[in-house]
Protein backbone atom coordinates (compact mmCIF):
# COMPACT_ATOMS: atom_id res chain seq x y z
CA UNK A 1 0.00 0.00 0.00
CA UNK A 2 1.38 3.36 -1.02
CA UNK A 3 0.37 6.35 1.12
CA UNK A 4 0.40 9.82 -0.43
CA UNK A 5 -0.53 13.25 0.81
CA UNK A 6 -3.65 14.35 -1.07
CA UNK A 7 -1.65 17.21 -2.63
CA UNK A 8 0.72 14.64 -4.16
CA UNK A 9 -1.97 12.45 -5.72
CA UNK A 10 -1.93 12.42 -9.52
CA UNK A 11 -4.52 14.80 -10.93
CA UNK A 12 -6.22 11.84 -12.64
CA UNK A 13 -7.21 10.47 -9.20
CA UNK A 14 -8.54 13.69 -7.65
CA UNK A 15 -12.11 13.07 -8.80
CA UNK A 16 -12.01 9.49 -7.51
CA UNK A 17 -10.83 10.73 -4.10
CA UNK A 18 -13.61 13.32 -3.94
CA UNK A 19 -16.19 10.78 -5.13
CA UNK A 20 -15.15 8.34 -2.38
CA UNK A 21 -15.36 11.13 0.22
CA UNK A 22 -18.77 12.31 -0.97
CA UNK A 23 -20.32 8.84 -1.29
CA UNK A 24 -18.96 7.64 2.06
CA UNK A 25 -20.38 10.38 4.30
CA UNK A 26 -23.78 12.09 4.39
CA UNK A 27 -23.71 15.79 3.43
CA UNK A 28 -24.22 17.00 7.02
CA UNK A 29 -21.22 14.94 8.18
CA UNK A 30 -18.80 16.26 5.58
CA UNK A 31 -17.59 19.58 4.29
CA UNK A 32 -17.93 20.91 0.78
CA UNK A 33 -14.86 20.33 -1.39
CA UNK A 34 -13.78 23.94 -0.96
CA UNK A 35 -14.12 23.83 2.85
CA UNK A 36 -12.36 20.45 3.03
CA UNK A 37 -9.47 21.72 0.89
CA UNK A 38 -9.19 24.73 3.18
CA UNK A 39 -9.25 22.48 6.26
CA UNK A 40 -6.53 20.29 4.74
CA UNK A 41 -4.31 23.36 4.54
CA UNK A 42 -4.39 23.79 8.33
CA UNK A 43 -1.00 23.05 9.91
CA UNK A 44 -2.55 20.38 12.17
CA UNK A 45 -4.49 18.63 9.39
CA UNK A 46 -3.34 15.60 7.42
CA UNK A 47 -4.92 14.19 4.27
CA UNK A 48 -3.75 10.81 3.05
CA UNK A 49 -4.67 8.70 0.07
CA UNK A 50 -3.85 5.01 -0.06
CA UNK A 51 -3.14 3.39 -3.43
CA UNK A 52 -2.33 -0.18 -4.37
CA UNK A 53 0.72 -1.07 -6.49
CA UNK A 54 -1.29 -0.48 -9.67
CA UNK A 55 -2.33 3.01 -8.56
CA UNK A 56 -5.92 2.02 -7.71
CA UNK A 57 -7.53 4.11 -4.98
CA UNK A 58 -7.84 1.95 -1.87
CA UNK A 59 -8.78 4.40 0.89
CA UNK A 60 -8.68 7.97 2.11
CA UNK A 61 -8.11 9.32 5.59
CA UNK A 62 -8.31 12.89 6.86
CA UNK A 63 -7.00 13.38 10.37
CA UNK A 64 -5.65 16.01 12.75
CA UNK A 65 -2.57 16.12 14.97
CA UNK A 66 -3.07 18.20 18.10
CA UNK A 67 -0.61 17.87 20.96
CA UNK A 68 -0.69 14.25 22.11
CA UNK A 69 -3.90 13.49 20.23
CA UNK A 70 -4.59 12.17 16.74
CA UNK A 71 -8.20 12.79 15.70
CA UNK A 72 -9.35 10.64 12.78
CA UNK A 73 -12.04 12.72 11.14
CA UNK A 74 -12.74 10.74 7.96
CA UNK A 75 -11.74 7.23 6.94
CA UNK A 76 -13.26 5.63 3.86
CA UNK A 77 -12.34 2.48 1.96
CA UNK A 78 -13.10 2.00 -1.72
CA UNK A 79 -16.35 -0.05 -1.66
CA UNK A 80 -15.04 -2.33 -4.42
CA UNK A 81 -12.27 -3.37 -2.02
CA UNK A 82 -14.28 -3.97 1.16
CA UNK A 83 -13.45 -7.15 3.03
CA UNK A 84 -9.72 -7.02 2.26
CA UNK A 85 -8.59 -5.61 5.64
CA UNK A 86 -7.68 -2.26 4.10
CA UNK A 87 -9.28 -0.25 6.90
CA UNK A 88 -7.44 -2.36 9.48
CA UNK A 89 -4.15 -1.81 7.67
CA UNK A 90 -4.74 1.95 7.45
CA UNK A 91 -5.49 2.21 11.18
CA UNK A 92 -2.55 -0.08 11.97
CA UNK A 93 -0.21 2.17 10.01
CA UNK A 94 -1.59 5.25 11.77
CA UNK A 95 -1.00 3.69 15.20
CA UNK A 96 2.51 2.66 14.14
CA UNK A 97 3.26 6.18 12.88
CA UNK A 98 2.10 7.89 16.09
CA UNK A 99 3.08 5.58 18.97
CA UNK A 100 2.11 6.88 22.37
CA UNK A 101 -0.42 9.38 21.02
CA UNK A 102 -4.08 9.14 21.95
CA UNK A 103 -6.05 8.24 18.81
CA UNK A 104 -9.66 9.42 18.87
CA UNK A 105 -12.47 9.03 16.33
CA UNK A 106 -16.24 9.30 16.11
CA UNK A 107 -18.87 6.82 14.97
CA UNK A 108 -22.63 6.92 14.67
CA UNK A 109 -24.48 5.46 17.64
CA UNK A 110 -24.77 1.68 17.05
CA UNK A 111 -28.45 1.61 16.11
CA UNK A 112 -28.56 -0.28 12.82
CA UNK A 113 -26.65 -3.14 11.21
CA UNK A 114 -24.00 -0.96 9.54
CA UNK A 115 -23.28 1.19 12.60
CA UNK A 116 -23.05 -1.94 14.80
CA UNK A 117 -20.59 -3.47 12.31
CA UNK A 118 -18.54 -0.25 12.37
CA UNK A 119 -18.48 -0.33 16.19
CA UNK A 120 -17.26 -3.95 16.18
CA UNK A 121 -14.63 -3.16 13.53
CA UNK A 122 -13.07 -0.47 15.71
CA UNK A 123 -13.37 -2.58 18.86
CA UNK A 124 -11.45 -5.39 17.12
CA UNK A 125 -8.70 -2.82 16.46
CA UNK A 126 -8.49 -1.93 20.15
CA UNK A 127 -10.77 1.10 20.33
CA UNK A 128 -13.15 1.59 23.25
CA UNK A 129 -16.35 3.59 23.56
CA UNK A 130 -16.28 6.63 25.77
CA UNK A 131 -19.16 7.59 28.08
CA UNK A 132 -19.05 11.31 27.28
CA UNK A 133 -22.21 12.60 25.55
CA UNK A 134 -21.20 14.22 22.29
CA UNK A 135 -23.06 16.15 19.61
CA UNK A 136 -21.18 17.08 16.46
CA UNK A 137 -22.37 20.28 14.81
CA UNK A 138 -23.10 20.16 11.13
CA UNK A 139 -20.45 21.18 8.64
CA UNK A 140 -23.30 22.88 6.78
CA UNK A 141 -24.85 26.13 7.89
CA UNK A 142 -28.35 27.52 7.71
CA UNK A 143 -31.19 25.30 6.54
CA UNK A 144 -28.74 22.51 5.66
CA UNK A 145 -27.37 22.31 9.22
CA UNK A 146 -27.94 19.01 10.97
CA UNK A 147 -26.12 18.53 14.31
CA UNK A 148 -25.90 14.84 15.17
CA UNK A 149 -25.04 12.67 18.15
CA UNK A 150 -21.93 10.56 17.78
CA UNK A 151 -19.96 8.14 19.94
CA UNK A 152 -16.37 9.02 20.79
CA UNK A 153 -13.97 6.08 20.58
CA UNK A 154 -10.35 6.07 21.66
CA UNK A 155 -7.60 3.55 21.14
CA UNK A 156 -6.56 1.39 24.07
CA UNK A 157 -8.35 3.23 26.85
CA UNK A 158 -11.14 5.70 27.55
CA UNK A 159 -10.26 9.38 27.52
CA UNK A 160 -10.16 11.19 30.85
CA UNK A 161 -12.53 14.08 31.54
CA UNK A 162 -9.63 16.50 31.02
CA UNK A 163 -8.66 14.88 27.71
CA UNK A 164 -12.27 15.02 26.57
CA UNK A 165 -12.52 18.71 27.49
CA UNK A 166 -9.28 19.36 25.57
CA UNK A 167 -10.63 17.45 22.58
CA UNK A 168 -13.86 19.47 22.58
CA UNK A 169 -11.88 22.69 22.86
CA UNK A 170 -9.76 21.71 19.86
CA UNK A 171 -12.84 20.75 17.88
CA UNK A 172 -14.54 24.11 18.63
CA UNK A 173 -11.44 26.25 18.10
CA UNK A 174 -10.05 24.54 15.00
CA UNK A 175 -11.89 21.65 13.34
CA UNK A 176 -15.43 23.00 13.42
CA UNK A 177 -14.31 26.37 12.06
CA UNK A 178 -13.98 24.81 8.60
CA UNK A 179 -17.70 24.70 7.90
CA UNK A 180 -19.59 26.22 5.01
Amino acid sequence: MKILNFRDVPETLHEAVWALYEESFPAHERRSRKAQETACSDREARSEVMLDDDGTLMAIMFYWLHGDTVYVEFLAVNPALHGRSIGSRVIGKLLETYPGKLVVLEIEPPEDEMSVRRLHFYERLGFVRNPHPYTHPSYRKGADAHPHDLVIMSHGRPVSDGEFDGFIGFMKDVVWQYAD
